[in-house]
């Protein structure tokens, strides 16, 4: 049923777009490293429990997909597409002398759609800004572990919508496509998910309910992205007029 739905959301996204279109409909690929949240105020959060630190924070992650364009004329088009998103996360353990770590990421799917309006600066190059939503899909939850502690992370939502907003430089070419360099921000309207962190100071995680200290972390799923695109070359469409 999960299934079906994200496959209808994917083929509504790509019906949007496809009737809208005037001019131009456009196919193309994106790399989008997602940048830490450090850098907008977000570096880590800490919890204490039993005299044990656990520390939580955001790492570089990526997303990358597909995406489609139409446009209603040259300064105004809808955007549409498909992208891998993986939220990667580094969990801490320091109790006394003694330290544990690891990492893991979080997975998700995500079928965003946007408005987008352009600035001319040159003959060929455009300065563009968006604003639109997103349906993040997450299939799964994650655990992770050894015998001095485990890690669950549990979505809180199998979709959960968010908020889009980008600006970015695109240099257009008459025949080879266009390349597009821009940044975006990422932000749901709800805690995706939810990070349980059990300790075993003596190496005994497979007995679970004798843990020494517990920590619960609320992921918010927020991120920056570096925005790397490129579209493959689509001739106008050509209308037949009436006699």
């Amino acid at each position: 049923m999960r299934v079906k739905t994200l496959l209808f959301f994917v083929s509504i996204t790509f019906v949007i777009c496809g009737y809208s279109q005037k001019d131009v409909t456009t196919f193309g690929v994106q790399l989008k490293p997602i940048v830490p949240m450090s850098i907008i105020g977000f570096d880590e959060e800490i919890i204490e429990s039993n005299n044990v630190d656990f520390t939580l924070s955001a790492k570089t992650g990526f997303s990358f997909g597909m995406v489609a364009r139409h446009g209603f004329s040259k300064m105004f088009s809808l955007e549409g597409g498909i992208n891998f998103t993986r939220r990667n996360y580094d969990l801490l353990i320091q109790d006394g002398g003694q330290e544990l770590s690891s990492d893991f990421g979080f997975i998700s799917y995500d079928i965003p759609i946007l408005a987008l309006v352009y600035i001319q600066l040159g003959e060929n190059s455009f300065l563009n800004t968006a604003f639109g939503a997103s349906i993040d899909f997450f299939p799964s939850d994650l655990e992770t572990w050894n015998e001095y502690y485990w890690q669950y992370t549990s979505r809180e939502e199998w979709l959960v919508p968010s908020l889009l907003a980008n600006v970015g430089y695109e240099y257009r070419t008459y025949k080879n496509g266009y390349i597009y360099i821009g940044a975006s921000y990422h932000r749901p309207f709800f805690d995706i998910a939810r990070t349980d962190v059990s300790y075993y100071r003596d190496g005994d995680s497979y007995n679970s309910l004798r843990y020494d200290a517990l920590s619960t972390f609320n992921l918010d799923g927020s991120y920056l992205t570096l925005d790397f695109r490129y579209f493959f070359h689509e001739d106008p469409e050509r209308k037949t007029k009436r006699k």
